[in-house]
Order: structure tokens, then C-alpha cells, then sequence
């Protein structure tokens, strides 16, 4: 079956203007007067009927425009764009809707120019008034209405036009828990009906639930093209290394301190360096610790914390757990065994810290960022995974049906 969209080398330029009359002057004087924007550059992908593909990326990336260039709302200065059926898109908050028209007349006039005839039109509209929850701001002007409200009407009319294609453009990003979950059940039932969505949001969360495929664009280049889980991964790491720029592994500025942290690696059971590792395997940290005063006691605090967020997760010292401080040598190794790690996917940042006899004053801190990954092929809510187990039993019934997982 040949794909429902198919776009090759497609490309979007944009003249920018530095002000509105330089547009007339290039025309009467026919030299430039404009620099141009490049929007999109050599995207090409392919979607499947009846799949879902996510759309991610940065503000800025191209993603609105690629899904303009999808619903024919502009075209592209040069490659190839082709779709298959009746496309129904949820773009920017209120494209397509009249302001001093009413919620009806929009709703009616948006379905009429999604194909529908006029007794079609007639026959929709108490679905799509009913599914948007407006109650009688369904007879407001639309000028009235909040974004949330906008959102509303825009998706009922959408899903209840029965497209072939349907585009959507941070629709979630606003509106309530209840109508969010109105939303995704609708999503659900097009995917039933093997519908072919394709779907724009920072909500990664959603991406890698909702979506088989994920495009991800930065400055209007296709970056990757793939797996939902794999691209978003990628995608989270693009967004820390940006975050942190600099080499975390090396201080910024060499410290004066009788006591340093001279360094920090990452290990696994067998002692290998490495970086990546699976929700429950052991994590060594080895920290080597220069001392110019032997005399001086110490006490070693290592904390882990999310990268994306800089959330600590948790923090071990030899002070809280009753060692007795370090002292005698002018250099130390450590070893610390994180054992079963149960943090969920992402990327961690170790930070460390060598203090005095009391744990109390900080001779050196050492980040490593990021200090390692844990992978899976699934996308859990939460910082940890915890052993559980669900036991399902109807009333009155004499067993239940257990269920387990680590």
C-alpha cells in the first residue's frame, strides 16, 4: 500500500523583511530587499497508513511549518509533498476560526471546509458541539473564548469530521486533565480504525506512548527518523549536552584546597569503565583523593542526581554511615557500590564532594555530567522503579489473578 504521506527533499525559505515597505521597493525596484529564512531544508520521510508518527524538536525547529506544508496551509519552495485522503489538522490556536463568529458557525464552517457537505455538516455538529463541552459559549463569538476553550473546538471539530489524516499541533499543551484524557481516548480510537495521525508536542511523555515513529527536527533538518523511544532518548541527550556545555568532568577553575577530588569514573561489576547500564545493575563510583596535609581527616559525601532536571535522587557519605574518617596518606582510592540501582531511563550526573572530619566544611566538590545513562526500551513515569506486584480479584471470587514485576 503506498504511504500516506511522502515527502522528499522538501524544503521551506521565508523572505523576512526588515519593514513592510521594503516588500514594495524590492518589487518597483527589483533588487533585494529581504533575507531569507530557512524554515525547513531537505526533510524527507515517509508515513504509513494507519500509523502515528511524533513530531518533536525545539521552538524554532520547523515542526509547525512541516505540518503547514502537511495541511497545504503553505508551500514549500522546493522538494516533493505527497498525501493520501482527507487531512483535518489542529494547528495554532484558532487558524482557520472567524473571531466575531460564534462556536457553531466556526464549528460548521471549519467542517464544510474539511470536505463535508451541507447535510454532513448538519448531521456533525451536535457530535462535535457535544464532544467540545462548551455549553452555551458554543453560541459566543470565539473572540470570547480562552486558549483552552479554542483547543476544544478545534479538536471536536477535527475528530468528528472522520479525516483520513489527522494533524495535530500541541492540542494538549492546553486544557484541563479531563478534556487532555477526552483527547487521547479520541487519539486511541482513530488508531483503532487504522486513521494515520501524526502528532507535534514537547510532551515526550506522550510521544513515546502515543507514537510507533518520531521525526525529530533542529533548525529544519531532519535529525533522526525512528523508533519513538530510541529518537526521543537521543533527543533528551541532545537537550543536556546543550544544557551543559561545558565539560563537567574537568573543574571550571583549579581550586586552592589542602584536599582535592584528582579523580572520578564510572564502573561496572567487573571493574570496566562504562556509562551505560540497565535499571538494576550495580554502579561502582571510583574517586581518587589527593591530600597535601595526610594529618587532615576526611569524609566523602556522592550524590546522584537527574541530569534533565538537576532532581537529586539520593546521596551516600562515610560520615552518615558511621566510617571513620579517612587520614594518614597524601593520596586515597575509594570504591563505592551502588548496588541494584533502580532509577528509571535517563541520564544521571554524580556530584562529589571531600569534607573535614565533620562532614561539615567542603574541601572540593567534583561533578561528573553527564556520569551515566541508564537505558530501557521502555518509557516509565518517575525517578525509580520499585518491586511490585497486582493482584486482581472480583468480589466474591475465591482466587484473584496475581501479576508481578520487578
Amino acid at each position: 500500500m503506498p504511504p500516506a504521506v511522502r515527502a522528499s527533499g522538501l524544503t521551506k525559505h521565508y523572505a523576512v523583511y526588515r519593514r513592510p515597505a521594503d516588500r514594495l521597493i524590492e518589487i518597483l525596484s527589483r533588487r533585494s530587499r529581504h533575507k531569507t529564512f530557512t524554515a525547513l531544508q531537505d526533510v524527507t520521510f515517509e508515513v504509513e497508513a494507519g500509523e502515528t508518527v511524533g513530531v518533536i524538536g525545539q521552538n524554532g525547529a520547523g515542526k509547525s511549518t512541516l505540518l503547514k506544508l502537511l495541511c497545504g496551509v503553505t508551500q514549500p519552495t522546493s522538494g516533493t509533498l505527497q498525501t493520501r485522503g482527507t487531512i483535518a489538522s489542529i494547528l495554532e490556536l484558532g487558524t482557520g476560526f472567524h473571531p466575531e463568529f460564534t462556536g457553531r458557525d466556526n464549528a460548521g464552517l471549519n467542517a464544510a471546509i474539511l470536505g463535508l457537505s451541507a447535510d454532513q455538516v448538519k448531521a456533525a455538529l451536535p457530535a462535535i458541539i457535544e464532544f467540545s463541552e462548551l455549553g452555551s459559549f458554543i453560541d459566543q463569538p470565539v473572540k470570547t473564548y480562552s486558549s483552552g476553550m479554542y483547543m476544544r473546538l478545534a479538536f471536536s471539530v477535527a475528530v468528528n469530521v472522520d479525516p483520513d489524516i489527522l494533524v495535530i499541533d500541541e492540542a494538549l499543551a492546553v486544557g484541563d486533565g479531563h478534556f487532555q484524557k477526552k483527547c487521547i481516548d479520541r487519539i486511541r480510537e482513530f488508531q483503532e480504525k487504522e486513521k494515520t495521525i501524526l502528532f507535534c508536542s514537547h510532551a515526550l511523555y506522550y510521544v513515546t506512548s502515543i507514537c510507533k515513529r518520531t521525526l525529530w527536527l533542529d533548525h529544519g533538518r531532519a535529525m533522526r527518523y525512528g523508533p519513538s523511544v530510541d529518537v526521543v532518548h537521543e533527543y533528551e541527550r541532545f537537550l543536556l549536552e546543550r544544557d551543559r556545555s561545558h565539560p563537567a568532568s574537568e573543574p571550571a577553575e583549579p581550586t586552592v584546597t589542602p584536599v582535592r577530588i584528582a579523580e572520578i569514573e564510572v564502573l561496572d561489576r567487573a571493574g570496566e569503565r562504562s556509562r551505560e547500564f540497565r535499571r538494576g545493575d550495580d554502579i561502582v563510583v571510583r574517586l581518587r583523593i589527593a591530600s597535601e596535609n595526610p594529618a587532615q581527616p576526611i569524609h566523602v559525601i556522592v550524590g546522584v542526581s537527574r541530569s534533565a532536571d538537576d532532581l537529586q535522587c539520593f546521596a551516600v557519605g562515610t560520615h552518615q554511615d558511621g566510617l571513620p574518617p579517612l587520614s594518614g596518606r597524601s593520596e586515597y582510592e575509594l570504591h563505592l557500590k551502588l548496588s541494584d540501582v533502580p532509577l528509571q531511563r535517563g541520564d544521571y550526573s554524580i556530584i562529589a564532594y571531600v569534607g573535614d572530619e565533620h562532614a561539615m566544611t567542603a574541601f572540593d566538590r567534583r561533578d561528573l555530567v553527564p556520569g551515566f545513562t541508564i537505558a530501557s526500551d521502555r518509557f516509565d513515569i518517575g525517578l525509580i522503579s520499585v518491586r511490585h506486584r497486582w493482584d486482581s480479584a472480583a468480589v466474591g471470587a475465591s482466587e484473584g489473578t496475581p501479576a508481578a514485576r520487578r
